[in-house]
């Protein structure tokens, strides 16, 4: 790839401007979601997203989730559905309640303007036609006007897990009526090399078309894979795994590692916990920091990653836009 993709850009229904790292709360995997989100919501000064799912059940006080200056309310799809994300290092059973369009759009009604809203449309269970999805989720956003629109696109068969980016290039004007187009990241591709090159095709698909969207990935929020992606046209990025693990300057660590490296072995594993967790915050602002900092130098000393790193993600970027990683 002779350019990267990396650029700020604007969610327009708010003025906002990307890139927009976003900390996620849910239920699944986080039976205490209720005590976290309670414990953290006042250093989440940014982004954060919570789900419908979640709201309706109970597993969120709706009154406490407005801290933050963008609040992302997702479809549900995710607690509804027993399959994990790619960041789950447990993958423990599941076991969702009922959920459908009827029961989301009855407690999206329910939100409040207090702050800077983006609603993910409805994910439904069974694969649609690209342009059915679309249609269905345009009817939707219309019935919630003062809310920016989060398309999540998803596989169109059964048989498929994918994303089709075929039909998504080829129909990418139909995706002119929403503020930001979303997929998830194990919908991209098989490899990291897959989905990085997903994500470039599609953005320049729609820079073909003069669409400067953003574009949300879905349960994505490791720092290496957002510099990458955001190099290749992506936006936007949301996951569960500041949960899981302690950004260690920048790297994923087992919150045991957090404890040892930073001489907290003689604490409560709750109290490292949640510790590690809130030093995550800071860890994702400072790297929104550097991502705006590139944005607007392309100098690669400012992105701030090791030489190392640098090096595979030059070679990865090499790659891109090479037509045999379409196949």
């Amino acid at each position: 790839m002779k350019n990267h993709q990396g650029k700020i850009r604007n969610i327009k229904k708010f003025g906002s401007s990307t890139p927009t790292l976003v900390p996620s709360f849910s239920s699944k995997g986080f039976p205490h979601v209720k005590d976290l989100h309670n414990y953290l919501k006042q250093k989440l000064t940014g982004a954060s997203l919570v789900s419908a799912y979640d709201l309706h059940y109970g597993n969120l006080e709706i009154d406490q989730i407005y801290e933050s200056d963008i609040l992302f309310v997702d479809s549900g799809g995710y607690e509804r559905n027993r399959e994990h994300d790619v960041s789950d290092i447990y993958g423990t059973l599941h076991f969702p309640n009922e959920w459908n369009d009827s029961l989301y759009e009855k407690q999206v009604s329910k939100l409040k303007s207090i702050t800077d809203i983006v609603l993910v449309n409805f994910d439904y269970p069974e694969p649609l036609p690209l342009e059915e999805q679309i249609d269905r989720a345009r009817i939707q956003f219309e019935k919630f006007p003062n809310m920016a629109s989060d398309f999540l696109c998803k596989p169109t068969l059964d048989e498929e897990l994918l994303i089709n980016v075929d039909d998504v290039v080829q129909k990418v004007k139909l995706l002119a009526p929403f503020d930001i187009l979303g997929f998830t990241e194990k919908e991209l591709g098989h490899s990291i090399l897959e989905r990085a090159n997903n994500i470039y095709r599609i953005r320049k698909a729609l820079s073909d078309v003069n669409l400067d969207k953003p574009i949300h990935i879905f349960g994505c929020l490791d720092p290496l894979s957002i510099v990458l992606f955001f190099l290749c046209g992506a936006d936007i990025f949301d996951g569960l795994s500041w949960l899981r693990f302690s950004f260690k300057n920048g790297i994923p660590v087992y919150m045991n590692h957090y404890s040892i490296s930073s001489g907290l072995w003689h604490r409560h594993e709750n109290e490292v916990k949640v510790m590690g967790i809130s030093e995550n915050l800071d860890e994702l602002s400072q790297l929104v920091y550097r991502l705006e900092k590139f944005s607007r130098s392309s100098d690669w000393d400012d992105i701030g990653v090791t030489e190392h790193d640098l090096k595979q993600l030059m070679l990865i970027l090499e790659q891109i836009g090479d037509p045999k990683n379409n196949e």
